[in-house]
């Protein structure tokens, strides 16, 4: 009998009834359509609408619409931020659907880092938190600390002048440390990483307290952690999007010079006042030249300069693999001529599922940085700013017989022949500022990569996770700067030179986290234990070359030079490993509990104490959820939260601290050491500071007492904190009993403490009158008190000693000072007392035994006090005055919402902060140099003007006016800022009017936005948010802008 091959037809029998199948399934699917709308009735607009157990979706358009293909037995699942999600069988009707805003997902979950998160409600420490950064990058700023200021409370962020080079300084909840207080910021996970562009940022996370900041240890610098999560790769139609902000901006309130004729007014007053005879350079008849205006050097050095911003983001994803790129430019012109800073950075995030166990993913950043500026701050002999006061406005910013630039006077032979002399020495030593800006041949680049590939296996048990990361950061930086010669008149230097700087930055981190979370009926548990280890180096070189014989672009190298001197230098290395433990626990969403603990061992510090150990402890209480707290819709959330936690810093001690530094210079032993004097030693490797083998670890401890409500059906948010951090074992040179003949550097020492207490108010308020207006208020205040609680050093009678700065302003000098009970950085100045009115009341001033204590002062000059009685006006007389930080920051925004129109207005300001304008001493004084002054001068005090508090213009100062270090230097520096005002339109209706954009859920917004519009301040230099010092910094700018959003 003929076998048969049953395994053949039953094959091709389960062929022919899966085709029967699928085609019968093919029959059943049928069109849904719908819309989803929110609860009141207005429609959701990119909510994701998925065939439940399928890929098969589909995103609401403009008007909140849908249309799918489906199966009658299907289940949809729609989802969007922000509401809950919700299961709906499939109908062959019209489908409506309603979905419901969920508190538990606007409470946003909180990144706390190593992987550690949680709900910003059940938070126990003193988080602050930023999610609202789409619309804060609109702003026309161009860093992120910028971004930031007014946002927080106790967070203080206090721009560094209008500089596009430089970076806002940051200091979170006083500054502890004598060096200050260094803030980590940790992008995505990585201590140092750059931020390649403002709109890549999906939100940033303040660990304000020592409590949450503990989990970072001696990396956090004691001054707090900032954590930035950047967008990324998500799972979904590929959407392209593109950011760009076009803006000018212009410098305000500038110093306004004399001009020629007010300036020979001024000399020919400064001269009589004096008694002496007016030099033949400002006598009209004699030196015509000097007495007509040609140029307005401020005018000449400040431009309106322009800004833009461009970011192109890409997202393309599935469920097992997903992809995010973005390319960011920004170019920000300085209000100086010819500075700048352009930055071209790419971004890549990556991620792919391997299994359901093993995901990998890569975070690559290169960025390109190229900048130009200029030193302004602090340089009273020729930065450009002073010097566009300094030149005389009968200057020409070129020469007009060779186009060269122009000095301080004319050099036409005709007009020297005339009147026997151009009279050069009568304008000073200036320098043409127009020169300093643009005659240097500049060239100035870093380039940064950083990578980072992380290993994650989850799911093997649940709640069980563990994520090994390394990243590895290669830095490239070049320099080159050509000085030509400078033989105008004025201030001429008849040598160039050529300089280069370069070096070459390696570093690499890994970290190796595991963590479990995982609730148990009433009880939530969560546990981390992570090790961490990083390495750094970095090789660089620098040399000038001097006396180039031609100056042509192309012959500006040390080749051509006649001498040049070379350095290379090597910092680090440097090495760190650190162990990390954390234990989270709550009870009945009522009581919370979390402690850590991380161990540093530092690589730069002594062996005996080279190890650190940071603690920390949390304590929550939601009493809004205890059942003897009646639900109610007036309070939604009431919790109590307590914190204590340490974390150390190592900002003050360099890299090199245990490393010999090799001389490059020959040395003359001149009998001091050794056995053979007067010998010539050659290379040697030496320690250029005394090592101290007790050095430890710089330690900030911190409490914090907080208080979070919600109010009115969570309309009224308000959050309250009261602080006390304590900075011990302060890292600083010695300061007293140095021997100056040691031939070392003071070495390093731990003394002095110091305190930092504080309260801390932020409060909001936001409500949605109907489906077309809403609105928000929210406001934030808080207050420090910074001191110095032992100063750690003894003077000889056994009383506090001081801490002392040598910062100065040419002949100002004795500024700062830090005495305990005081805070860090305090101004010691003497004090004043108004201007003498008369000959008599300046002769009349006199001590207790009728000698007069100011025996030079004659009418118009300053009174000073006598404040420890001597009788003389000395170094004794010096008292606190005061301290650039601020006792009180503020900031409060409102804003509304009307259909597709959007507004906001931001005010941000400081209260209790003093600065030192010791730029006075070049514009309102004639003593020192023949230079222009400001036009303010021509107030000074005399016998017409006695209300003025400008002492007497003249040539002399024998009273010593502006030499001394006084209050009358002193201004307050507070200050109300209307900081920002937006208003921003959604287009994304006319926009999704073109059928082929409709199912892309694609937007477009515009936006124009103003930045520093109008300060109110009683300050009388250019801007009070100068960091307490004014030597003419470069100054604040206020700035429009155009933007647009566009996501395709």
């Amino acid at each position: 009998m003929k076998q048969v091959n049953l395994g053949f037809y039953r094959m091709v029998l389960f062929l022919l009834l899966g085709l029967f199948t699928s085609v019968i399934a093919y029959s059943q699917q049928i069109s849904v359509k719908g819309i989803v709308k929110d609860q009141i009735g207005e429609p959701v607009i990119g909510a994701n609408v998925l065939v439940r157990g399928t890929t098969n979706g589909v995103i609401t358009n403009v008007n909140g619409e849908f249309i799918l293909s489906a199966s009658k037995s299907d289940v949809l699942v729609v989802s969007f931020v922000g509401y809950t999600t919700q299961e709906i069988p499939v109908s062959e009707k019209q489908m409506t659907i309603v979905l419901k805003e969920d508190t538990e997902l606007l409470d946003e979950v909180v990144v706390l880092g190593y992987g550690a998160n949680t709900r910003k409600q059940d938070l126990s420490a003193s988080v602050g938190i930023i999610s609202n950064t789409d619309e804060l990058a609109a702003r026309p700023v161009t860093s992120t600390e910028s971004m930031l200021q007014g946002q927080l409370p106790g967070v203080t962020i206090q721009a560094d002048g209008g500089d596009p080079t430089s970076t806002p300084n940051i200091v979170i909840r006083g500054q502890g440390s004598q060096n200050g207080d260094n803030v980590l910021w940790v992008v995505d996970g990585v201590p140092g990483a750059p931020i390649t562009s403002m709109n890549d940022i999906e939100s940033i996370v303040v660990l304000k307290d020592a409590a949450s900041a503990a989990i970072y240890g001696a990396q956090s610098g004691a001054g707090g952690v900032v954590l930035v999560t950047t967008k990324k790769a998500k799972e979904g139609a590929p959407t392209l999007t593109y950011d760009g902000t076009f803006g000018f901006r212009q410098a305000t309130n500038l110093i306004e010079p004399l001009n020629a004729e007010e300036q020979v007014e001024m000399r020919r007053r400064s001269y009589e006042n004096a008694g002496q005879a007016l030099p033949d350079g400002w006598n009209v008849t004699k030196n015509p030249w000097v007495g007509t205006t040609r140029t307005d050097w401020m005018d000449a050095i400040f431009r309106t300069a322009f800004y833009q911003r461009h970011n192109i983001a890409l997202n393309v994803g599935t469920d097992k693999s997903s992809s995010h790129l973005s390319l960011s430019f920004d170019n920000d012109q300085g209000t100086l001529i010819n500075t700048y800073k352009k930055n071209l950075a790419l971004r890549y995030n990556g991620k792919m599922q391997l299994n359901k166990w093993i995901t990998i993913s890569e975070d690559l950043v290169w960025k390109n940085t190229t900048s130009r500026s200029k030193e302004t701050d602090n340089d009273a002999y020729t930065g450009p700013i002073l010097s566009a006061v300094y030149m005389p406005a009968s200057a020409t910013i070129y020469n007009p017989l060779d186009g060269s630039y122009g000095g301080t006077t004319t050099e036409d032979p005709a007009y020297i022949e005339k009147y026997g002399s151009n009279f050069a020495d009568a304008h000073g030593d200036a320098v043409n500022p127009v020169r300093l800006l643009e005659a240097e041949n500049l060239y100035n680049k870093t380039s940064d990569v950083w990578s980072t590939t992380s290993l994650e296996i989850g799911n093997v048990l649940p709640g069980l996770k563990f994520v090994s990361r390394f990243t590895y950061n290669l830095q490239n930086y070049y320099y080159k700067k050509f000085n030509p010669i400078r033989d105008e008149v004025g201030k001429p230097n008849l040598s160039n030179n050529v300089q280069e700087q370069s070096y070459r930055m390696d570093a690499w981190k890994t970290e190796n986290t595991l963590t479990y979370d995982n609730t148990f009926g009433k009880h939530t548990v969560g546990a981390l234990f992570s090790t961490t280890a990083d390495h750094y180096s970095k090789r660089g070189l620098e040399a000038i070359g001097k006396d180039l014989s031609s100056e042509a672009a192309y012959l500006q190298y040390m080749a051509y030079a006649n001498s040049t001197e070379v350095l290379d230098y090597l910092t680090g290395p440097d090495a760190n490993v650190s162990m990390i433990a954390r234990l989270a626990y709550s009870y009945d969403d009522r009581y919370f509990v979390t402690a850590s603990w991380r161990r540093d061992y530092a690589g730069r510090l002594p062996k005996e104490h080279n190890f650190g150990d940071f603690p920390a402890v949390t304590l929550g209480w939601k009493i809004s959820n205890e059942k003897f707290f009646k639900k109610n819709d007036i309070v939604n959330l009431l919790k109590l939260r307590a914190s204590w936690g340490r974390v150390g810093n190592l900002g003050s001690i360099d890299y090199n601290y245990k490393s010999p530094l090799l001389s490059k210079n020959t040395y003359s032993e001149q009998a001091q050491y050794g056995v053979t004097s007067n010998q010539l030693w050659n290379n040697f490797a030496y320690y250029s500071t005394a090592l101290n083998p007790n050095l430890t670890w710089e330690t900030s401890e911190q409490y914090d007492l907080g208080l979070d409500m919600e109010m009115f059906n969570n309309r009224l948010s308000l959050s309250m904190d009261y602080f006390d951090k304590r900075t011990f074992n302060l890292i600083q040179p010695q300061p007293m009993n140095w021997p100056s003949t040691m031939g070392l550097d003071a070495m390093l020492v731990n003394l002095g403490e110091v305190r930092n207490r504080g309260f801390e108010l932020s409060i909001g308020w936001n409500d949605r009158i109907n489906k077309n207006f809403s609105y928000f208020v929210t406001g934030n205040f808080s207050y420090l008190k910074n001191w110095v609680s032992d100063i750690g050093v003894k003077n000889e009678d056994g009383t506090p000693g001081v801490w002392t700065d040598d910062k100065s302003f040419r002949s100002v000098k004795d500024i700062y000072q830090t005495t305990e009970g005081e805070p860090l950085n305090s101004f010691h100045l003497i004090q004043t007392a108004g201007i003498f009115q008369s000959d008599e009341e300046a002769a009349a001033y006199v001590d207790k035994n009728g000698k007069r204590i100011q025996p030079d002062a004659k009418k118009g000059d300053l009174k000073f006090v006598d404040y420890d009685g001597d009788g003389t006006i000395g170094f004794g007389d010096r008292q606190y005055m005061g301290s650039a930080t601020p006792k009180t920051t503020f900031a409060w925004t409102l804003g509304f919402t009307w259909k597709k129109l959007s507004f906001s207005a931001m005010f941000q300001g400081v209260g209790g902060a003093q600065a030192m304008n010791v730029s006075k001493y070049m514009l309102l004084s004639d003593v020192e140099g023949n230079f222009n002054r400001s036009r303010e001068i021509l107030n000074a005090w005399s016998p017409d003007n006695r209300g003025s508090n400008i002492p007497i213009l003249s040539k002399n100062d024998n009273n010593g006016n502006f030499s001394t270090a006084s209050d009358w230097y002193l201004e307050d520096a507070s200050y109300l800022r209307l900081k920002n005002v937006t208003l921003s339109y959604d287009l994304s209706d006319v926009f999704c009017k073109w059928s082929h954009l409709n199912d892309r859920n694609s937007r477009l917004s515009v936006f124009l936005s103003g930045e520093n519009l109008a300060t109110i301040t009683r300050y009388s230099g250019m801007d009070p948010e100068c960091g307490g010092w004014d030597a003419l910094k470069y100054p604040v700018s206020r700035v429009f802008s155009l933007g647009v959003k566009l996501t395709y």
